[in-house]
């Protein structure tokens, strides 16, 4: 991709956070980039084109994260999930307040967006059950609360940051790591509460 495509990209999706997706006009995201509307045209031919490459972006970038996870287990792989997908949702703020535009104006993208997701959900299981496995969590201690924790999870690393920014509170990946961590802390064995102290606890407290 040349350098001033990623640059519209990227003005773009400051542009989307700060007037949303339905206000943004060519003529913004032209002058953001220093050319002009023919310019950009050239480029991405309309709107509809930019708001495509920039979800694109997204979901290469979600892919990215994701496909790591076979990398690191246990609860170093919670704790390293957890920093990514706080910097990824950080760095596209856009997402916060275009849901329902997308969901009403943009099907496919809204589809794709879902099927991201679930592969987080899907993650988070998969991650709840090896610590299981490996009696790092305790037993669980009705059929499916390891489930709900899974789906608590996603719906806390979803919306975090858009409460905080709404609530004007601040905004840090040690905020939103804690939050993360107190849902997961209750269910440790006494293995799994030795190694989070061990291991997770120094990192937070950097």
């Amino acid at each position: 991709m040349s350098g001033t495509k990623e640059k519209i990209i990227a003005e773009s999706k400051d542009l989307f956070f700060e007037t949303g997706i339905a206000n943004t006009r060519l003529q913004q995201i032209a002058d953001a980039c220093s050319i002009s509307v023919g310019n950009l045209a050239y480029h991405f031919k309309n709107k509809e084109t930019i708001v495509e490459a920039v979800y694109d972006n997204l979901f290469e970038e979600l892919s990215s994260i994701l496909s790591q996870y076979i990398n690191h287990k246990h609860l170093q792989g919670f704790d390293i999930l957890f920093s990514r997908l706080y910097f990824f949702y950080e760095h596209n703020r856009f997402t916060f307040n275009n849901t329902w535009e997308i969901e009403r104006n943009h099907p496919e993208i809204q589809k794709e967006w879902l099927t991201v997701n679930n592969k987080i959900l899907q993650q988070l299981k998969r991650k709840i059950q090896v610590c299981q496995q490996d009696e790092i969590f305790k037993p669980e201690p009705v059929k499916g609360n390891y489930d709900l924790l899974a789906h608590s999870l996603l719906i806390l690393i979803n919306s975090w940051i858009p409460q905080q920014i709404l609530r004007q509170m601040p905004v840090t990946e040690k905020l939103y790591k804690n939050c993360l961590w107190n849902l997961l802390y209750p269910n440790f064995s006494k293995k799994g509460a030795s190694i989070y102290h061990e291991i997770i606890v120094p990192e937070r407290f950097i």
